[in-house]
């Protein structure tokens, strides 16, 4: 199941990645959620979540 999902991952991060504005995000996503941290017993999965819609929020905040 794991190996089906790699085509499905790439196609993702490629999607996330060609657009310029998206880039540090995606990336700072990934590897929180990489990392493996936990704060307060909650998964990195959600922290990565967190971090990467933070990262962007601020990012596009500055384009306005």
């Amino acid at each position: 199941a794991g190996l089906a999902l790699f085509a499905a991952f790439g196609s993702s991060v490629q999607q996330a990645i060609d657009d310029p504005g998206e880039r540090i995000p995606a990336v700072v996503t990934f590897l929180v959620a990489a990392s493996g941290i936990s704060v307060l017993g909650v998964s990195a999965a959600f922290w990565a979540l967190v971090a990467g819609l933070l990262v962007r929020a601020v990012l596009h905040a500055g384009r306005r």
